[in-house]
């Protein structure tokens, strides 16, 4: 089956803004407020990454499943949603973050 162009295009970057906001989150709790030492760091932030595209709750699993799923049976859902999930999660966790470091020195 073939998928329309536009459709394709709108699904293919909410999906990837999803996958960003994400990994933006992700990315947070593995900076340098939260954690201090570079190994540490660097490994809680590899795996919170993997784990944000394994783990069923995750919008970013969700986002891309649902292209995966679109492009075998030719129309693709937009990752509503998601995106809407992805935007608390980072939303909430850029605050935490915040909070943290200015309490931290």
């Amino acid at each position: 089956m073939v998928v329309p162009l536009g459709s394709a295009i709108s699904a293919g970057l909410l999906a990837a803004g999803v996958c960003v906001l994400t990994g933006a989150a992700v990315g947070a709790l593995g900076s340098r407020p939260v954690l201090h030492a570079r190994g540490w760091s660097l490994t809680l932030t590899a795996l919170g990454a993997l784990l944000a595209l394994v783990l069923t709750p995750s919008p970013a699993k969700y986002a891309v499943s649902a292209l995966v799923t679109g492009s075998r049976t030719g129309s693709v859902p937009l990752a509503v949603l998601p995106l809407a999930a992805a935007l608390v999660c980072a939303g909430a966790t850029a605050a935490g973050v915040c909070a943290l470091s200015s309490r931290r020195r």
